[in-house]
């Protein structure tokens, strides 16, 4: 027995050494998964000299963190300068950002969110912005960065768009997929291992996981075809409207906005009711708008 725990002192022993051997090593230990995440977090939480800064307000504009759980009415001058900060504008709302340096600006139409994901620095001393958009659109106004290894890339479920420097807007759809329109400079867009180049003049669509369709010339059509299908099926009579726009476009039904598929199909039921008149609005990217009554009998 004495000897048993002679060896499992001297088993514990070792076991210290080498740990400190490591942690002198790497400067860091492994630490269990919720150790882990806390340290994570406070990494994640420091501020940098790297910014969006919030110029101008319309309408109900929420900013939040989800790190240290604030929510609250944004105003202007708030900054975003951590990994998680965000904005968001209601209905019949908008914001608009400015980037650190005087670089450009970031206009949000209504129901958008834009969140912080990193502010790195490259190593000519440019400075790397990564955002998320999971829903909206926002138009991005950027001059040409002074450093080669200047960034802003703005992430979305389909995508990711890069910039140095162009006029821009990115659209997310409510199924997340992605339309980029540049109107001057260029934006790369990024997807499933492949990129495709935006100049100005062109646009593109990007489907969730799917690759970047080539770009084409910005159409400008709000154009809208439909079909109205009357189904029955037992003592049930149901409605089924069918539309056809350009893939590019918005497409809001009686307000609320609709996921088109590549083709720019999209579709609805109803329960039959004697009488149903639906308004339908279709934009185009450039914010031509036309608006459509339609009356289902």
């Amino acid at each position: 027995m004495p000897q048993k725990r002679k060896n499992h002192k001297n088993s514990n022993l070792i076991f210290i050494v080498c740990l400190g051997i490591l942690i002198n090593t790497l400067g860091t230990v492994l630490l269990p998964q919720e150790h882990q995440k806390v340290e994570a977090q406070r990494s994640i939480q420091v501020e940098t000299n790297q910014w969006l800064k919030v110029e101008k307000i319309t309408g109900n504009v929420t900013y939040r963190n989800l790190y240290n759980y604030e929510n609250r009415v944004a105003k202007v001058g708030d900054r975003l300068q951590s990994a998680s900060d965000e904005i968001s504008t209601g209905a019949n709302s908008s914001a608009v950002l400015s980037v650190d340096t005087g670089v450009g600006s970031i206009y949000l139409t209504e129901n958008t969110t834009i969140k912080i994901l990193s502010f790195r620095t490259a190593a000519d001393n440019g400075r790397i912005t990564n955002l998320f958009v999971p829903r909206g659109k926002a138009r991005l106004q950027i001059r040409k960065f002074t450093n080669r290894g200047s960034q802003l890339n703005i992430q979305t479920p389909a995508g990711i768009s890069g910039v140095r420097g162009t006029q821009y807007h990115v659209s997310v759809k409510p199924n997340g997929n992605m339309v980029i329109t540049t109107f001057e400079g260029k934006v790369a867009t990024t997807a499933q291992n492949q990129t495709k180049m935006v100049n100005g003049g062109l646009q593109n669509l990007t489907v969730v996981g799917q690759p970047p369709l080539t770009a084409v010339p910005i159409i400008n059509d709000p154009s809208l075809r439909y079909i109205i299908d009357r189904q029955a099926s037992g003592s049930e009579r149901f409605i089924f409207f069918i539309g056809y726009t350009n893939p590019f476009n918005t497409v809001k039904v009686d307000g609320l906005e609709q996921s088109l598929d590549r083709s720019g199909k999209f579709s609805l039921k109803w329960p039959a009711p004697s009488n149903l008149k639906v308004k339908i609005t279709v934009e185009t990217s450039t914010g031509k708008i036309q608006v459509y009554e339609i009356p289902i009998l």
